[in-house]
């Protein structure tokens, strides 16, 4: 008898092999949860069109179905997937503050989960406004602002929280946690301002350590200035000792392309201090191959725009830097060496425009 019925379109027959498979599509015998991607069963599909189809169900009806599916998937740790039914269910903007103040609050919760404090701050605060004695809310709020560390907010949401339920172990330890961070902040605080004083204070003394002696930068704001090129002096700074400059400074030696540096120069050591140490003639650097740099056959050279200005290595840091000529970039002096009447320094100047009457000693 059955046999001769019409066949519904896509009807397949009962497969008792795979009845497993069969009681996972059925949504009354399914026994796990659909996976994220996963394509949903016709029959499934079909039952949740008509569960959330706005024909058949209220407004109210709707939100507290989204709800319920939010609660589920927050169960199941699903939290993008609850803050997606939460929204859902708050788009449809049922009439039920009370409904709408809870949909809020657990989209706050979720939110939280992910990490998303401000949008979860944002929610605890739409659900405090809609019924203000939400204790989730107040609970959330809270805990939003611990995690982004504004504590004096912290705890103000504590203290309305605690005046809606006084014992709430909640609120009651992130009152007591925020308020020791707070002292804590408030403490950090005060050492950074002392700090930051003591900075500025320094750089003043800086600032009219170098006006004194008439030595010009290129950078009008030292504290914005760029630190020295040379990786080993990327923490070195200019400073005051005793009442004396103390520069890094670099060295250049374009014969063989290399660099050197002093970490810390004073401004009253001359040149040949330096290069009497650097350059010993029992320890010759590993670039010297033919051990030509010697402290005393050296060439000191300064840049002036395009002009090359030689200058006597007896000379103190000071008294180079104070003449009119010179201009610090990056508050790194910057120095060339060449071995003085050898073919490349001969050759090296006749790159340039070499000048010798530069050279004025402001006393």
């Amino acid at each position: 008898m059955t046999d001769s019925l019409p066949k519904a379109s896509g009807w397949k027959p009962w497969n008792r092999d795979r009845w497993e498979e069969e009681f996972e599509i059925h949504p009354a015998f399914r026994t796990q949860p659909i996976k994220e991607g996963e394509e949903l069963p016709p029959l499934i599909e079909a039952l949740q069109n008509l569960k959330y189809d706005p024909e058949e169900n209220t407004a109210e009806e709707l939100a507290e179905a989204y709800k319920c599916d939010g609660n589920e998937n927050f169960r199941l740790k699903k939290y993008r997937w609850a803050v997606d039914n939460y929204t859902k269910a708050l788009e449809i903007k049922c009439k039920n503050d009370i409904l709408n103040a809870q949909l809020y609050a657990n989209r706050a919760t979720a939110q939280y989960y992910i990490g998303n404090y401000k949008k979860a701050l944002k929610d605890a605060e739409e659900s405090k406004k809609l019924k203000p004695d939400h204790l989730k809310a107040l609970q959330r709020g809270a805990m939003c602002c611990f995690q982004m560390q504004e504590w004096a907010d912290c705890l103000v949401w504590c203290h309305e929280g605690l005046n809606v339920a006084p014992g709430d172990k909640t609120l009651l330890d992130l009152k007591i946690k925020a308020e020791e961070e707070k002292k804590v902040a408030q403490r950090n605080k005060r050492k950074a301002l002392v700090v930051e004083a003591k900075k500025k204070k320094k750089l003043e003394e800086l600032k009219n350590a170098l006006k004194e002696r008439g030595i010009r930068l290129a950078d009008e704001d030292i504290a914005q200035c760029k630190r020295p090129v040379h990786p080993a002096l990327s923490d070195a700074m200019v400073c005051l000792n005793e009442g004396k400059l103390v520069w890094p400074v670099i060295f250049l030696y374009p014969e063989y392309g290399t660099t050197d540096y002093i970490k810390d120069f004073c401004e009253d050591s001359s040149f040949m201090d330096h290069l009497n140490i650097m350059f010993d003639p029992k320890n010759h650097p590993d670039w010297d191959a033919n051990h030509e740099y010697i402290a005393e056959n050296l060439q000191m050279y300064f840049t002036h725009g395009k002009i090359l200005v030689p200058f006597d290595k007896t000379k103190t840091l000071r008294e180079i830097l104070s003449q009119y000529r010179y201009t610090v970039h990056g508050l790194t002096p910057c120095f060339t060496i060449t071995v003085r009447g050898s073919d490349f320094d001969q050759s090296f100047r006749d790159k340039h425009t070499v000048r010798t009457d530069f050279l004025r000693i402001q006393k």
